[in-house]
């Protein structure tokens, strides 16, 4: 999904309808070279760094649990000219 939010702000969110991420996962996602996967499968950067691409352009990446999957939601600020 994506559109704007009250501020303004550019937003997209994605969404799946899987399990979803145990809450003392959650609470690493970000965390640089973490992951669930096994050894040899997977650096555990991919949403470290997604969430330091959107930082760096003054932007949120946040992680929601829902029953049934989780969301992840972007924000960014509107463009100024």
């Amino acid at each position: 999904k994506t559109g704007t939010d009250a501020a303004g702000r550019a937003v997209v969110e994605v969404a799946d309808t899987g399990e979803g991420i145990p809450i003392e996962v959650q609470r690493q996602v970000f965390t640089p070279f973490f992951t669930t996967k096994p050894a040899g499968q997977g650096t555990g950067l991919g949403l470290a760094i997604a969430r330091r691409i959107v930082e760096d352009h003054n932007g949120r990446l946040t992680c929601h649990p829902q029953q049934p999957g989780t969301l992840f939601r972007i924000e960014l600020p509107a463009h100024r000219s």
